[in-house]
């Protein structure tokens, strides 16, 4: 009895730990492509393939398949802000669980 309750609480830790370290992934990813996508000589389609390249590259395709971009204009500089929507795993790396939206902007100069 209390072997089985160890192993459920075992494995929901480490699922929670799984969970957290998608988030954390996605955040990172959308922040880097905003950046990327901010710079003087790149285009919102640019920040969309930076991100998208990110989160395969760490995670897997499955997960990069809604990334939306917008460029808006905040007094005299642009900021570009990435979105990405998904489904964090329930069970393992599966997108089978939660929909999560990250995003995060820069400012473009110039």
């Amino acid at each position: 009895m209390i072997t089985a309750l160890l192993i459920v609480l075992a494995m929901t830790v480490i699922q929670l730990a799984l969970i957290l370290h998608v988030r954390n992934t996605l955040v990172d990813a959308a922040a880097n492509g905003a950046h990327y996508g901010a710079l003087a000589n790149r285009t919102p389609a640019d920040a969309v393939g930076r991100t998208r390249t990110l989160i395969t590259e760490s995670l897997s395709s499955r997960f990069a398949n809604d990334i939306a971009v917008g460029v808006r204009s905040v007094g005299d500089e642009q900021v570009v802000t990435v979105t990405v929507n998904t489904r964090v795993p329930l069970v393992g790396l599966l997108p089978n669980g939660w929909e999560i939206s990250t995003s995060a902007g820069a400012v473009r100069y110039g």
